[in-house]
């Protein structure tokens, strides 16, 4: 590719429009400089997505309002919800309608109790992470649960403190994941083995 051909490929589509041509003639050298050169536009292409997620919740915020208030209205209504939910120590509950999960999997209705957490203690005294830990307690890997259960936009998150990390970018993901990961076993308490 010459260098008035280079300054012409303007967007990632083109770019990687070159690096399917480029692969299926073999040419790996020119698969590897243009994926270089799409790796550029990482931050464009990362911003455009989150703007577009920012505006479509946005753009949902006054109908998700006032829905959220019907249901609130409508769970109000039932007697004694506060105090049945108090009998059993719980907080609230968190209900899910049936959709399609990430896989494609049809995920059935549910309602998962909000209760406090109970921090387990641990004996033994070694400075070790938890590595394995999580593993051990969902059956599923910090990769694997974000993979399946994370937002669009709390990957977006992820990445974006991985790309923009200075030294470590394995802490700074970690770090990004770590009330990601929180969040999906508040909201999916049947992950968690008992």
């Amino acid at each position: 590719m010459t260098d008035k051909e280079e300054a012409q490929v303007q967007t990632p589509e083109e770019i990687m429009a070159l690096i399917a041509a480029a692969g299926a003639s073999g040419d790996l050298a020119e698969v590897i400089r243009l994926g270089n050169q799409l790796k550029k536009h990482q931050a464009d292409i990362q911003r455009a997505e989150a703007a577009k997620l920012a505006a479509e919740a946005e753009a949902l915020a006054g109908d998700r309002e006032k829905m959220a208030k019907g249901i609130l209205k409508a769970i109000l209504a039932i007697p004694n919800v506060a105090a049945d939910l108090a009998q059993v120590k719980a907080t609230g509950f968190i209900f899910k309608t049936e959709y399609l999960d990430q896989n494609g999997v049809k995920t059935a209705p549910s309602v998962a109790l909000s209760v406090p957490t109970i921090k387990a203690t641990r004996a033994g005294g070694g400075g070790g992470g938890s590595t394995g830990a999580l593993k051990a307690q969902t059956g599923l890997s910090r990769h694997e649960l974000v993979e399946q259960y994370a937002t669009d936009a709390e990957k977006l998150a992820i990445q974006t403190a991985t790309d923009n990390a200075t030294t470590r970018p394995d802490s700074a993901r970690y770090s990004a994941e770590k009330p990601i990961i929180k969040r999906i076993l508040a909201d999916n308490p049947h992950l968690v083995k008992r």
